[in-house]
């Protein structure tokens, strides 16, 4: 589970297909500052390492409880817990876990790693430019060189608006 930064759903447009289709977000998981009207796409065959991350779950809960270990006056002051106890008490479920994963297998992507019940949960997976950005409702382009960007925050379902966090590997080095 990341505990450090949460990414809160939001809604935009689904860029790719130009409807006014109304789509979750994660927002602030792309460059704001780059022009990409006049970049080269990436190419649609090349292959992409993709990393998904978790919220946490009872995120008004889980504030309290980080305040309150900071709080000398709290009768919770420095009483830490395992990263067990806070995968029990903050993570997400076994079942929300497989629904992601079952999604992007879905999808065609290959899981290549993953991690449940620890204090940074995950699933890491492959897929070409075209996977990503049917998959995600974005669009990638290259600004320099041997880097490339995502055009927008990416999509998700619905039902992971507060279980997914981030979407890590939509912008880097071209290999």
């Amino acid at each position: 589970m990341l505990l450090i930064l949460q990414a809160a759903g939001c809604s935009g447009t689904n860029p790719s297909s130009g409807s006014d289709e109304r789509v979750p977000r994660l927002s602030v998981n792309h460059p704001t500052n780059v022009d990409l009207k006049h970049d080269a796409p990436v190419p649609p065959d090349k292959m992409l390492d993709i990393q998904v991350d978790f919220a946490p779950r009872n995120q008004a809960e889980f504030d309290n409880f980080m305040h309150a270990i900071d709080d000398k006056q709290s009768p919770e002051y420095h009483h830490w817990l395992t990263p067990q106890e806070m995968h029990a008490r903050f993570g997400e479920t076994a079942e929300q876990f497989h629904a992601v994963e079952q999604w992007l297998k879905s999808e065609g992507f290959t899981i290549t790693d993953e991690s449940y019940a620890a204090n940074a949960d995950y699933i890491k997976f492959k897929g070409t430019t075209e996977q990503v950005e049917k998959t995600f409702k974005i669009r990638l382009v290259e600004p320099q060189y041997d880097r490339f960007i995502n055009s927008d925050d990416p999509a998700i379902p619905p039902q992971f608006v507060g279980v997914i966090s981030r979407v890590e590997g939509l912008y880097g080095l071209l290999q």
